[in-house]
């Protein structure tokens, strides 16, 4: 197929993400190898994002077809409560990557499923409903991660999933916190207390981060703010039993 047949013919059936329809005008990609893709008439692009940062070691890696290729010859697919190899071999190689005590996983198909059944776990183990996120970031497009996203791209699915504060990040617009960024931790983690001493800790199941903020602007985080919010957390959690 050429690529102006691929593009129609995609246009026409495939609603796009993140698209004005009829707005997109996709690259009519036909192969990848390495850091490349290449379109239907030869023309080769790098691929400096690893596609949504998932092709890490680059497209078509020898060792991953064939993994792949092996694999798809002994077992394609089996009903979730059973055990396989490949999943006994990546829950252990995870349990010894992690740091702590780290050795139990769920696995899902992507990020934003992976973050429903994480907002499905904590309001279950805590028994409460309030998620805390920040206003720069993004967690995720199906009902419930499109409201625990605190950009802009939430606006036009409210009122959605309820539940969700949104609260502002260690370095935000204006760094009107602090001049120094040890002052910028300081204030936004009494800033983040006072906003959970308002919104009751018992009623706060859990408070969901990007450690370095992604699609938002590639912030990390000034010096002591993970290990700061880590204790505000166990606070937190410690006041929500107490009271």
């Amino acid at each position: 197929m050429n690529g102006e047949e691929m593009k129609r013919l995609c246009l026409e059936h495939t609603l796009y993400p993140w698209a004005a329809t009829g707005k997109v005008n996709p690259l009519p990609i036909e192969r990848a190898e390495g850091i490349y893709i290449y379109d239907t008439d030869g023309k080769r692009y790098i691929d400096f994002n690893s596609q949504l940062m998932s092709v890490n070691i680059g497209h078509s890696h020898p060792k991953v077809i064939a993994a792949m290729k092996a694999q798809l010859d002994k077992l394609i697919y089996v009903y979730p409560g059973t055990a396989t190899e490949a999943r006994a071999r990546l829950g252990k190689k995870l349990a010894d990557l992690t740091p702590g005590n780290i050795n139990t996983f769920f696995f899902t198909l992507g990020g934003a499923e992976a973050n429903e059944n994480a907002i499905k776990a904590a309001r279950g183990y805590t028994g409460r409903f309030k998620i805390l996120s920040r206003y720069r970031s993004y967690h995720g497009a199906t009902n419930a991660t499109m409201m625990l996203t605190g950009d802009p791209r939430r606006w036009p699915s409210e009122p959605g999933a309820p539940g969700f504060i949104h609260v502002m990040d260690p370095v935000p617009y204006n760094y009107s916190f602090g001049a120094t960024p040890e002052e910028i931790t300081k204030k936004n983690l009494e800033y983040l207390e006072e906003v959970i001493m308002y919104e009751n800790p018992q009623s706060i199941a859990a408070m969901f981060i990007e450690t370095v903020t992604g699609t938002n602007g590639v912030l990390a985080p000034p010096p002591g703010y993970l290990k700061g919010l880590k204790a505000l957390a166990l606070e937190a959690r410690h006041l929500a039993r107490v009271r």
